[in-house]
């Protein structure tokens, strides 16, 4: 097991390092003078030279490819200011990581390999999980976000220096997001364009409701600032019965919480209180199975516990 741990190591590495010596980047003919003031030394490391120019390479191997396990959208609706190569990157290397530290530590292959394989897929959850944060955030923010419209069409202003009021005043995410809108606005896009699609990029039913009322309004005329308070108004009711509705499943929530985490505590338990009490689950053939087909029911039954606990209203 050692000698195909080892074998797979020095595969990867030589792979690496072949790709790094027939793909060099290009670099210009002043760069590599001695005298050029790029050479000169600027306190970048080795070791960050070679993860920026790592990076630089998946990214643009992952755009050749038109696919990538991450995709710059959802890096920019999480709010991380990463690129999809700077997070194959980091986690190919932390999974190596965890390898290499965990058959060290166990002497066990099959651990070894299962607990690299969970490092993709929580940090697509962890993608997942900052995605829906930032979302929730944004809409938590619209009370407060048509007030500042509001005073501001009260105040005589027209309703784009309203969205630029909000862009300033207002906290991330709904100042980034209305940044946007105002930018996009600028290099031509429709303005009611721009807010219809912040609201389908954030996942908003409420301000989709608000870029409808501003294009009817446009449509129709009318008082705007009469328009934005009775959406204000029903966004404030909605969020009561939203409220209420979060109230009611908590009880639900918490068994979901406390049966998804009894399968790794109790494990942990076992493995601290009788270390040896788990070895057949990861020695043997049997115990193998069971672990595999053991996942797939725990993240079947997660799914399952989810769907019942989010209610639609």
């Amino acid at each position: 097991m050692a000698l195909l741990l080892g074998g797979i190591g020095a595969t990867v590495l030589a792979a690496v390092l072949l790709f790094m010596t027939f793909a060099p980047p290009k670099v210009a003919v002043e760069r590599r003078r001695p005298m050029s003031k790029e050479n000169h030394d600027d306190g970048t490391t080795v070791l960050t030279s070679t993860s920026n120019y790592l990076v630089a390479r998946t990214d643009r191997l992952l755009r050749e490819a038109s696919w990538a396990p991450v995709s710059a959208h959802d890096l920019e609706l999480a709010g991380l200011a990463m690129t999809p190569g700077a997070v194959v990157v980091s986690v190919v290397a932390v999974s190596a990581a965890l390898l290499i530290l965990t058959y060290v530590f166990t002497a066990s292959v099959f651990l070894a390999v299962l607990l690299a394989l969970l490092v993709p897929a929580g940090a697509k959850i962890a993608l997942v999980l900052a995605i829906d944060r930032r979302q929730k955030a944004f809409t938590d923010q619209l009370d407060e976000t048509l007030q500042i419209i509001a005073s501001s069409l009260r105040a005589g202003h027209s309703f784009q220096a309203a969205v630029d009021a909000v862009a300033q005043a207002a906290e991330p995410p709904t100042s980034e997001e209305f940044t946007r809108v105002i930018n996009e606005h600028r290099i031509g896009r429709d303005l009611i364009v721009a807010l219809t699609q912040t609201a389908d990029r954030m996942n908003s039913e409420d301000f989709r409701w608000v870029a409808e009322a501003v294009a009817v309004h446009r449509e129709t005329g009318g008082n705007l600032n009469e328009i934005i308070d009775r959406v204000g108004a029903t966004m404030r009711e909605r969020r009561q019965v939203r409220e209420q509705v979060y109230a009611l499943s908590a009880e639900g929530r918490f068994s979901a919480i406390v049966l998804m985490l009894l399968p790794p505590i109790g494990a942990g338990a076992f493995v601290l209180l009788n270390p040896g009490y788990m070895d057949p689950l990861v020695t043997t053939t049997t115990g193998k199975i069971v672990i595999a087909c053991s996942l797939v029911m725990y993240v079947i039954g997660g799914f399952w516990i989810k769907k019942l606990v989010d209610l639609e209203y």
